[in-house]
Formats: structure tokens, C-alpha cells, sequence
């Protein structure tokens, strides 16, 4: 019995680490790039008619929330952090993402001044977000999420 045992605790383990497979730096998988990076509108649905609907509880939660454009996502972070909730926050970011935003002072005001094409600002995300204040600027990096549509993948804040 012992031996029946060990196995089935290795069996779950192994299920539990393959689960964590395919992360990236942000903590989430991977983001399969499916927008072109001038398009600021949210990737297109993959699933065919007559596919089922998604189950389970991180599916659903998923399909409940949707984001137009990366600035929606941008905003929805913010606005998050400003009501210091990061479950909510954990709906347009991943978990180092989140931790990185909930680090500083949370901003005043959930405002966005732009979101760029990321090849236009020199970075290799699809939208570079920022808010520029007196002192320096704040971006957050911004890509396709096929859960999502869009999703923060980064964040930085630059000093003058």
C-alpha cells in the first residue's frame, strides 16, 4: 500500500508541474500573436461553430472578461490598482506584472495618454501604454491574449 501510494502522489505532482509548462516572465502563457501590431482592436476568436463552450472555473472566469484594445486592458489595470484589488487586476495582467504595478504609489487617476504601436516606440511589445507626468513617464507594455483579446505583460516607470 505505501508503494500504491508514493506512486500517486508522484502522478499528481507530475500533473501539477505539467500545468506550469509554457509560462512567460509575466507569469501567464505565452501570448500567441495573432493581431499585426498596427491593429489595436482584439484578436480574433479560433474557435469554430459547434465548439463547446470552455468549462471549469478559470475558463469561465476568463470568457467573462474580454478587452477591445490594449488601452482597455491598460485601464482596467490601473483602475485596479487605484482600488488596491489585485484579483481584479489579475483579470488584464499576469501575477509578476501585477506585483510590479502594486509596488509604487498608486496614481490618481486610472488615465491613459496613449497607446502606441510598440515597433514605434522601440519595444518589442504589440502597445506601449503610457502616462506622462512632470519627472518622468509611465509604461505599461501591452499584447494579444487570446483569453483576454489584450493583456499587460510589462510594466516601467522612466524618470527624466
Amino acid at each position: 500500500m505505501p508503494r500504491s501510494r508514493l506512486l500517486a502522489v508522484a502522478a499528481v505532482a507530475s500533473l501539477a508541474l505539467a500545468g506550469c509548462a509554457g509560462t512567460e516572465p509575466s507569469g501567464g502563457p505565452a501570448p500567441e500573436p495573432s493581431a499585426p501590431a498596427d491593429s489595436p482592436s482584439a484578436p480574433a476568436a479560433t474557435a469554430g461553430p459547434g465548439t463547446p463552450p470552455p468549462t471549469g472555473t478559470a475558463a469561465a472566469s476568463a470568457a467573462a472578461i474580454g478587452f477591445a484594445d490594449a488601452k482597455e486592458a491598460v485601464t482596467r489595470l490601473i483602475q485596479a490598482r487605484i482600488n488596491n484589488d489585485k484579483t481584479d487586476a489579475l483579470k488584464a495582467a499576469g501575477p509578476r506584472t501585477v506585483e510590479k504595478v502594486f509596488s509604487v504609489p498608486a496614481p490618481s487617476s486610472p488615465d491613459v495618454e496613449g497607446c502606441n504601436p510598440g515597433a514605434d516606440s522601440g519595444v518589442s511589445y504589440a502597445y506601449d501604454c503610457y502616462w506622462r507626468y512632470e519627472g518622468g513617464s509611465t509604461h505599461y507594455y501591452v499584447d494579444p491574449y487570446p483569453a483576454t483579446g489584450w493583456r499587460v505583460v510589462n510594466y516601467t516607470q522612466v524618470a527624466d
